[in-house]
């Protein structure tokens, strides 16, 4: 390896886990937004596209690339924006028939559902401490949501049903990002993700919802943060610490998500945490630590 691909690799877990800082703010944006979920999600992405469309702009490929690899690139990135789409649907209308912490439970399987499509279809295999780490880092997650003051409580069937669509379209989010940024930039990757989950958010937004457009200057500067804060720049750098990292370690360090909203839901909302919680931010801490991958040393 590189010495300038070893620098890369070094700073791609410190990136992650403020992109994942970053993506927490999303609830407290959408607590505050004044549209319906979907069209919540759909401003998400659609008012981060002017940035990306600039960033592609400016980022131009020194070198000419391969067409076809580009091709296939796109293709995936599609697929990446498509996965989103359909887990920002599945995880809002889960609201609607479960308890937050127990739709915010299921939607963090996502790294179970990374590591099996790893297992299955691309080779890859896992030691102790990850499985270890893992089944902590769970567990912590657990005790964080299920020790608040609002119940794990899931009233249909159809709640699990659609928490569990949402995070497996959420790995397969992730895993397209991946695959995607081996011939792609990532403010390509985010331009033509984002802008395949507006044009599917956009339509299901407006035959489902009836609160359309904000009705105020706090309501834009909610959706508006969502899409600066979460989309642009926590997203932006999970897109590019992924590809410096496994998949399937990427997405359990993104269980740093639910705690750190906790600690800004209760900083900024004043939403109390209990010592069970904070019991299980520390074991999901914890269990990332146990299942971090040994950085390789750089090549002569």
């Amino acid at each position: 390896m590189t010495k300038t691909g070893h620098s890369a690799d070094r700073f791609a877990l410190p990136i992650l886990i403020l992109g994942a800082i970053m993506i927490s703010f999303s609830g407290i944006f959408v607590k505050l937004s004044e549209v319906g979920p979907t069209m919540t999600g759909f401003y998400r992405m659609f008012l981060a596209l002017p940035v990306f469309a600039i960033w592609v702009l400016l980022h131009r490929p020194k070198q000419a690339p391969n067409r076809d690899a580009r091709r296939r690139a796109l293709k995936i990135t599609g697929f990446a924006g498509f996965s989103l789409a359909v887990d920002l649907i599945a995880w809002h209308w889960c609201l609607q028939f479960a308890s937050v912490a127990a739709a915010t439970l299921m939607g963090n399987t996502a790294p179970l559902w990374v590591a099996l499509v790893g297992f299955l279809f691309f080779g890859e295999r896992f030691g102790l401490r990850f499985i270890l780490g893992m089944a902590a880092a769970f567990g912590g997650v657990w005790l964080l949501l299920a020790g608040g003051e609002k119940p794990l409580d899931v009233h249909d069937s159809l709640a699990f049903v659609l928490g569990m669509i949402g995070a497996i379209t959420y790995a397969g989010y992730l895993r397209g990002g991946k695959m995607a940024r081996a011939h792609l930039s990532t403010a390509e990757v985010m331009l033509w993700g984002s802008l395949t989950a507006s044009l599917i958010l956009l339509p299901v937004g407006l035959l489902t919802e009836d609160k359309i457009l904000p009705q105020s200057l706090n309501g834009w500067g909610a959706v508006l943060g969502l899409a600066l804060v979460s989309q642009t720049i926590g997203q932006s750098l999970i897109n590019w610490a992924v590809a410096h990292l496994p998949a399937a370690f990427s997405s359990l360090t993104l269980l740093i998500n639910p705690l750190a909203s906790a600690v800004f839901a209760w900083i900024l909302l004043g939403e109390g945490l209990g010592p069970w919680q904070i019991l299980g931010g520390a074991i999901v801490l914890g269990g990332i630590f146990l299942a971090k991958p040994p950085v390789a040393a750089p090549a002569e």
